[in-house]
C-alpha cells in the first residue's frame, strides 16, 4: 500500500485546502458487525499514517462501510478482493 499511499500524501501536500473522508470496505465474508470493525480499522489506518506523514488531522476523517457499498458482487475470490478496499472522497462533495 505504500506507493498508493505516498501518491495521496503527495496530493494532500500539493492542495492544502483538500479534505477528506477515508472510507473503509470489506467483502463479505464474515459477520456484519466484524466487518463494520474491520472497514474502520482499515479506513483509521490510513488517517493515522496520513497524520504521521505531516498531514494535519483535521483534513481527514475515516468511516468503515463494512459489505455495504461493494464494487461487484461477492460471487468470486477475485470480485471479494476488489470489494476490501479503502476509498477517499472530499468531504465538500456528497
Amino acid at each position: 500500500s505504500e506507493p498508493a499511499l505516498n501518491q495521496v500524501l503527495a496530493l494532500m501536500k500539493e492542495e492544502p485546502k483538500l479534505a477528506v473522508e477515508i472510507g473503509g470496505h470489506t467483502d463479505n465474508v464474515g459477520k456484519s458487525d466484524y466487518n463494520a470493525k474491520l472497514s474502520d480499522a482499515r479506513a483509521a489506518s490510513v488517517v493515522r499514517w496520513l497524520v504521521q506523514h505531516g498531514i494535519a488531522a483535521s483534513r481527514l476523517s475515516s468511516h468503515g462501510y463494512g459489505d455495504t457499498q461493494p464494487l461487484v458482487p461477492n460471487t468470486s475470490d477475485e470480485n471479494r478482493a476488489k470489494n476490501r478496499r479503502v476509498e477517499l472522497k472530499r468531504r465538500d462533495c456528497r
